[in-house]
Protein backbone atom coordinates (compact mmCIF):
# COMPACT_ATOMS: atom_id res chain seq x y z
CA UNK A 1 0.00 0.00 0.00
CA UNK A 2 3.23 2.95 0.69
CA UNK A 3 4.04 2.91 -2.79
CA UNK A 4 -0.08 3.97 -3.99
CA UNK A 5 0.03 6.64 -0.73
CA UNK A 6 3.56 7.91 -2.35
CA UNK A 7 2.10 8.52 -5.87
CA UNK A 8 -1.53 10.25 -4.31
CA UNK A 9 1.24 12.70 -1.93
CA UNK A 10 3.33 13.30 -5.04
CA UNK A 11 0.43 13.75 -7.22
CA UNK A 12 -1.71 15.87 -4.34
CA UNK A 13 1.97 18.26 -4.86
CA UNK A 14 2.52 18.70 -8.32
CA UNK A 15 -1.34 19.98 -8.30
CA UNK A 16 -1.02 22.13 -5.85
CA UNK A 17 2.26 23.25 -7.47
CA UNK A 18 0.33 23.79 -10.43
CA UNK A 19 -2.94 25.10 -8.82
CA UNK A 20 -0.71 27.83 -7.04
CA UNK A 21 1.27 29.37 -9.80
CA UNK A 22 -0.87 31.70 -12.37
CA UNK A 23 1.19 30.88 -15.04
CA UNK A 24 2.41 27.25 -16.83
CA UNK A 25 5.21 25.89 -15.79
CA UNK A 26 8.44 23.53 -17.10
CA UNK A 27 8.44 20.08 -15.51
CA UNK A 28 11.97 21.21 -13.63
CA UNK A 29 10.08 23.79 -12.17
CA UNK A 30 7.10 21.99 -10.74
CA UNK A 31 9.66 19.64 -9.63
CA UNK A 32 11.03 21.96 -7.52
CA UNK A 33 7.79 23.28 -6.42
CA UNK A 34 5.99 19.92 -5.66
CA UNK A 35 9.82 18.87 -3.84
CA UNK A 36 8.97 21.45 -0.80
CA UNK A 37 6.07 19.14 0.21
CA UNK A 38 7.83 15.47 -0.96
CA UNK A 39 11.32 15.82 -0.73
CA UNK A 40 12.04 12.78 -2.79
CA UNK A 41 9.96 13.13 -6.27
CA UNK A 42 11.85 12.97 -9.08
CA UNK A 43 11.44 14.16 -12.74
CA UNK A 44 10.37 11.03 -13.87
CA UNK A 45 8.06 10.58 -11.41
CA UNK A 46 6.68 14.59 -12.40
CA UNK A 47 6.71 13.35 -16.40
CA UNK A 48 4.55 9.78 -15.52
CA UNK A 49 2.28 11.95 -13.19
CA UNK A 50 2.05 15.00 -15.60
CA UNK A 51 1.21 12.19 -18.01
CA UNK A 52 -2.25 10.88 -16.19
CA UNK A 53 -3.45 14.12 -14.94
CA UNK A 54 -3.12 15.22 -18.45
CA UNK A 55 -5.31 12.16 -19.36
CA UNK A 56 -7.65 13.18 -16.39
CA UNK A 57 -8.47 16.28 -18.08
CA UNK A 58 -7.15 17.95 -15.00
CA UNK A 59 -3.65 19.40 -16.78
CA UNK A 60 -3.16 20.91 -19.75
CA UNK A 61 -0.08 20.87 -21.97
CA UNK A 62 1.32 24.39 -23.74
CA UNK A 63 3.55 24.24 -26.64
CA UNK A 64 5.10 27.38 -28.00
CA UNK A 65 7.27 27.20 -31.31
CA UNK A 66 10.86 26.95 -29.82
CA UNK A 67 10.07 26.41 -26.22
CA UNK A 68 10.17 23.12 -24.00
CA UNK A 69 6.72 21.77 -22.83
CA UNK A 70 5.00 23.84 -20.50
CA UNK A 71 1.98 22.92 -18.23
CA UNK A 72 -0.94 24.42 -16.00
CA UNK A 73 -3.80 23.95 -14.33
CA UNK A 74 -6.88 23.22 -16.46
CA UNK A 75 -9.32 26.19 -16.39
CA UNK A 76 -12.31 26.25 -13.99
CA UNK A 77 -14.16 29.45 -14.69
CA UNK A 78 -13.47 32.57 -16.54
CA UNK A 79 -11.00 35.45 -15.44
CA UNK A 80 -12.61 37.85 -17.41
CA UNK A 81 -16.45 37.81 -16.86
CA UNK A 82 -19.18 35.56 -15.22
CA UNK A 83 -19.73 31.84 -16.01
CA UNK A 84 -17.60 28.56 -15.71
CA UNK A 85 -15.79 26.81 -18.82
CA UNK A 86 -14.49 23.20 -17.10
CA UNK A 87 -14.55 22.07 -20.17
CA UNK A 88 -10.80 20.06 -20.93
CA UNK A 89 -10.21 22.33 -24.41
CA UNK A 90 -11.16 25.33 -22.72
CA UNK A 91 -10.10 28.16 -25.29
CA UNK A 92 -7.22 30.87 -24.05
CA UNK A 93 -3.71 32.30 -25.61
CA UNK A 94 -0.47 33.11 -23.33
CA UNK A 95 1.69 35.72 -23.14
CA UNK A 96 5.54 34.94 -22.95
CA UNK A 97 7.88 37.12 -21.26
CA UNK A 98 11.41 37.40 -23.35
CA UNK A 99 13.75 38.31 -20.29
CA UNK A 100 12.18 35.86 -17.49
CA UNK A 101 10.84 32.97 -20.25
CA UNK A 102 7.61 32.49 -17.69
CA UNK A 103 4.33 31.70 -19.88
CA UNK A 104 1.23 32.70 -18.37
CA UNK A 105 -2.30 32.22 -19.74
CA UNK A 106 -4.32 35.11 -21.63
CA UNK A 107 -7.88 34.34 -20.52
CA UNK A 108 -9.60 36.76 -23.54
CA UNK A 109 -9.27 36.19 -27.28
CA UNK A 110 -9.83 38.42 -30.18
CA UNK A 111 -12.30 36.25 -32.33
CA UNK A 112 -11.76 33.64 -34.98
CA UNK A 113 -9.23 35.37 -37.39
CA UNK A 114 -11.45 34.15 -40.59
CA UNK A 115 -10.45 37.59 -41.67
CA UNK A 116 -7.20 36.94 -41.48
CA UNK A 117 -7.68 33.31 -43.48
CA UNK A 118 -7.28 33.74 -47.79
CA UNK A 119 -10.64 33.44 -49.50
CA UNK A 120 -12.25 30.33 -49.30
CA UNK A 121 -10.12 28.75 -46.20
CA UNK A 122 -12.02 27.90 -43.38
CA UNK A 123 -9.98 28.52 -40.03
CA UNK A 124 -10.86 25.26 -37.42
CA UNK A 125 -8.84 27.02 -34.82
CA UNK A 126 -5.88 29.31 -33.83
CA UNK A 127 -3.34 30.24 -31.26
CA UNK A 128 -2.03 33.19 -30.32
CA UNK A 129 1.04 34.10 -28.09
CA UNK A 130 1.98 37.64 -26.73
CA UNK A 131 5.98 38.28 -26.38
CA UNK A 132 6.86 40.38 -24.14
CA UNK A 133 7.82 42.30 -21.03
CA UNK A 134 5.54 40.67 -17.78
CA UNK A 135 4.67 42.70 -15.31
CA UNK A 136 7.91 42.32 -13.18
CA UNK A 137 10.62 42.67 -15.58
CA UNK A 138 8.45 45.42 -17.37
CA UNK A 139 9.21 47.45 -13.55
CA UNK A 140 13.15 46.01 -13.39
CA UNK A 141 15.49 48.70 -14.10
CA UNK A 142 17.22 48.24 -17.33
CA UNK A 143 20.69 45.94 -17.25
CA UNK A 144 21.64 47.75 -21.01
CA UNK A 145 21.25 44.97 -23.00
CA UNK A 146 19.75 45.29 -26.17
CA UNK A 147 16.71 42.63 -27.59
CA UNK A 148 16.18 41.96 -31.28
Amino acid sequence: MEPRERQTRQRDALLQALQGSARALTPVELCELAQQQVATLNLSTVYRQLNALQELGVVTRVDLPGQSARYEAACEQHHHGVGTHGEQDHHHHHFHCTQCDRVFPIHACPGTMSELAPPGFQVQRHDLTLHGLCADCGSAPATGSAAC
